[in-house]
Order: C-alpha cells, then sequence, then structure tokens
C-alpha cells in the first residue's frame, strides 16, 4: 500500500504542469512535435527511467539552443 501511494504521488508530480526556469539539456522533436529535455534521467520507485521534458511550439524550438534558460508559464 506505502509503494503504491508513493508511486502515484511520483507520477502525479512528473505529470502535473510545470512552472518556473530550467536549464535546457537537450533537444528533440518528431511527428511535428518539439521537445526540450530538462535533466539527466532518472530513476522513479518503480526503478523505470524518466525523462523530464516539455512541448513546445516550432518557434519557440528554434529560438533557444541547448544549455539556454527556458522558463515556463
Amino acid at each position: 500500500m506505502k509503494k503504491t501511494l508513493v508511486f502515484i504521488i511520483v507520477l502525479v508530480s512528473f505529470c502535473s504542469k510545470e512552472t518556473g526556469c530550467v536549464e535546457i539539456k537537450d533537444k528533440g522533436s518528431g511527428g511535428g512535435k518539439y521537445f526540450f529535455y530538462w535533466n539527466e534521467k532518472l530513476k522513479n520507485v518503480q526503478n523505470q527511467i524518466v525523462i523530464m521534458s516539455g512541448s513546445v511550439s516550432e518557434e519557440v524550438y528554434n529560438s533557444f539552443e541547448i544549455g539556454d534558460e527556458y522558463c515556463m508559464d
């Protein structure tokens, strides 16, 4: 029961809308979508790899470079 509760808390925190500023560690695109990645690979309580990323418009994607700081609304 305790592991399930911890997993739900971690899942909700990764899925909730984030605000603030992050350093762009990598960029990627695919399927007409553009992404910034802002952390190293993390392992959650289930030992699954989690990579924090966010989808942005093509215009925003093209205006930032790896290493830049990106602030989310």
